[in-house]
């Protein structure tokens, strides 16, 4: 828990003024994000980029914020980093007491798609994104609900696990498709310190070096508790300590599916720290997930309101 600081003056008619210094009052978060900010240049079919927010971070936490969780933010930017975005994370009362800025480029995605959303290329650059600071991990994550962990380097995701792991929090985690692939073997020894694992379908099958999505959620779900692999417009399957369930998603116009995942998971950590039901919370996800693709980037998600995604549902 850490507190937000006011002071309090009262006029001589009796108004109370609030600013900030001196009354203490706790704030306990329901969620606490590590993860990227990012700037993000999207471009279809070789069309002139769209710059905007992203970040693993960035997704995750509007989807759990417009799900009415307290997030916080835990990462690190660049000075290049445009205030506009911090100022919309905050209009959708995230907090960013935990995000760091660096001398130097904040992390950057650069990616083309096809008119369908997918994916032609990708480019990352992670910049100062992976300078985040632990100090303030242990103070935001103090008494949170949950942790999660974007899309980090394994080393360091590692040591945000040890930071975590052992205090009773729930504990998820993100990777992403180039990392399963070649660093599958600094991922798969950190996967039974977790909860949740969040990955889509090509990740599961590079991490878990099979040719099946069945058999990798089977795989992986020998390491922890609950396996999540989303799966675009087919929607997720599920791997409850050994029970596999499938979800369905819901048919929207996909115009990008950067951060789709990540906003799955967000919604999907909203709906489960509030009951705990599995399949309810992979409802959510999917409906945040199908909101995300409809727009560019995190566009949607960022204006979107709670009865937006249970319109979906």
């Amino acid at each position: 828990m850490y507190f937000l600081h006011l002071r309090i003056r009262v006029s001589s008619i009796g108004k109370a003024l609030i600013r900030h210094s001196l009354v203490r009052i706790p704030v306990t978060f329901d969620l606490v994000v590590a993860g990227k900010l990012a700037i993000d240049e999207l471009s279809f079919e070789g069309s002139a980029p769209t710059t905007v927010l992203g970040g693993s971070a960035t997704h995750v936490s509007l989807a759990a914020a417009t799900m009415g969780s307290n997030v916080a933010i835990v990462s690190a930017i660049g000075d290049d980093f445009p205030s506009q975005y911090l100022q919309m994370l905050r209009s959708k009362g995230i907090d960013l007491s935990g995000v760091v800025q660096r001398k130097g480029r904040s992390a950057h995605f650069w990616a083309d798609f096809n008119k369908d959303g997918t994916m032609r290329n990708y480019r990352l650059h992670f910049g100062v994104g992976n300078q985040l600071s632990l100090r303030h991990v242990t103070r935001l994550t103090k008494d949170a609900k949950a942790v999660h962990l974007g899309i980090l380097p394994p080393h360091l995701q590692r040591k945000l696990i040890n930071r975590v792991y052992g205090t009773g929090k729930l504990l998820s985690m993100t990777t992403i498709f180039h990392q399963a692939k070649t660093l599958r073997d600094q991922i798969l020894p950190q996967l039974p310190y977790l909860d949740v694992l969040f990955l889509n379908d090509r990740e599961a099958l590079f991490l878990t070096d099979t040719e099946d999505v069945t058999s990798a959620i089977k795989q992986l779900g020998k390491l922890l508790p609950l396996v999540i692999v989303t799966q675009g417009r087919k929607g997720c399957l599920i791997n409850q300590q050994g029970i596999i369930q499938h979800v369905s998603s819901y048919t929207v116009k996909r115009v990008d599916a950067t951060g789709a995942g990540d906003s799955f998971a967000g919604a999907f950590l909203a709906s489960y720290l509030h009951d705990r039901d599995v399949i309810m919370a992979a409802k959510w996800g999917n409906a945040a997930g199908a909101l995300n693709v409809q727009k560019i980037g995190c566009m949607y998600l960022a204006e979107a309101t709670y009865q937006d995604i249970e319109d979906l549902v």
